[in-house]
This record gives C-alpha cells, sequence and structure tokens, in this order.
C-alpha cells in the first residue's frame, strides 16, 4: 500500500456546516503539507474556510487546533476574512483552557487590522482582549509564544488611545527581561523602542 492510499485511511470525513466535508486526521498531529492543503482549499471556498472558522468553536480539541493551524496559513490577502470573525476569535482566545488553540488564535488576532473606526465606541470584544492580553504577558507561567503575542496585540490594540500606550510601557518594564526567553524579550524590547 502506497502513502497516498495509507494517508487515505487514517482521514475521516466531519460534515460542517449541513454538507460540507472537511478532512481531519484523527492522529493527534497533521503534516504540515496537509494543513497547507487544507488552507488552499479554505482559500478556494468560502464555505469550506466558514466551516474551518466553525470547527475551533468545537468540542473535539484536535480538529479545533487543526482548524484554526491550517487558518494561519491562508495567504495575507485573506486577512479580511479573518477579520469577518474578531469577536469570535477573541472570545475563543480569552476563555479557552487550551494553551495551543489559545496562541493560534492569538497569531489570527494579530495578522489583522485593529484600527477603530468610532473611538468613542469601543466594543466589548476589543476592550476583553485587550484586558486579556495586559494580564497574559505579565503571566511567568503562561507559554513564552502566547506571552509575546499578548504584547503585540496589547501594543496594537492601545495605538489609538496613548494613557493605554503608556500603561502597556509600564508593564513591559515591569517585566524582568531575565526571567524571560530570547523570543519574547525582543519583542518586549521592539515594543519599548516603539514607545
Amino acid at each position: 500500500m502506497n502513502n497516498a492510499n495509507l494517508r487515505a485511511l487514517l482521514y475521516r470525513n466531519i460534515i460542517i456546516n449541513r454538507h460540507i466535508t472537511l478532512f481531519i486526521t484523527t492522529m493527534p498531529t497533521l503534516h504540515i503539507e496537509d494543513i497547507k492543503a487544507i488552507a488552499k482549499r479554505a482559500h478556494n471556498n468560502a464555505t469550506y474556510r466558514e466551516g474551518l472558522f466553525e470547527a475551533m468553536h468545537g468540542n473535539d480539541r484536535d480538529e479545533a487546533v487543526h482548524a484554526a493551524w491550517a487558518l494561519t496559513h491562508l495567504p495575507k490577502t485573506d486577512n479580511n476574512h479573518i477579520a469577518a470573525h474578531r469577536e469570535t476569535l477573541a472570545a475563543l482566545a480569552t476563555t479557552t483552557p487550551d494553551t495551543s488553540l489559545r496562541r493560534i488564535t492569538l497569531t489570527l488576532l494579530e495578522r489583522i487590522s485593529w484600527a477603530v473606526p468610532n473611538p468613542d465606541y469601543v466594543p466589548e470584544y476589543y476592550v476583553a482582549l485587550l484586558d486579556f492580553c495586559m494580564e497574559h504577558m505579565m503571566m511567568s507561567d503562561e507559554p513564552y509564544g502566547v506571552r509575546s503575542l499578548c504584547m503585540k496585540l496589547a501594543y496594537t490594540l492601545s495605538l489609538p488611545y496613548p494613557e493605554l500606550l503608556e500603561e502597556v510601557r509600564q508593564s513591559l518594564l515591569l517585566i524582568e527581561p531575565s526571567e524571560l526567553g530570547s523570543g519574547v524579550r525582543h519583542t518586549r524590547n521592539k515594543i519599548l523602542k516603539s514607545l
């Protein structure tokens, strides 16, 4: 039996949005080629792409992580599709107990534009995400990837508000650089230089 047939046997069909079939493996991990193939299909098929967003909120942890991972491989031209889901992605990032899903969801959120169309009205999810990022970038038990993404998002979300930017700066200064990995330390220092 060749590798293609073996791989086909490992996949199962999952019905999403009535008759949309998404192929997610029953194995705990997918190969990058599989993820890129799923992303390519999502790029070319809006219904399939919406199915991936729905799968992120499902009860199957592996399916949710794989769907989110595939969405991170959409081309930058599809950022508007990700932005259309910013409210549900923000809710997922701030509530999921799964660290991998949190990190991947924050990656999706970090890709999109966060310009506030009306500075007099800030949506609740915007505030909730900013609060979450401000808190979690300070947490030493949070993985480095999540902390780094939280720093970037806290900075981006605070850009329209000088008083919040100052709060981000003060918070970053409180983080002891020696306690950080090199990637998070670089993110911290880069943000501090831009402030």
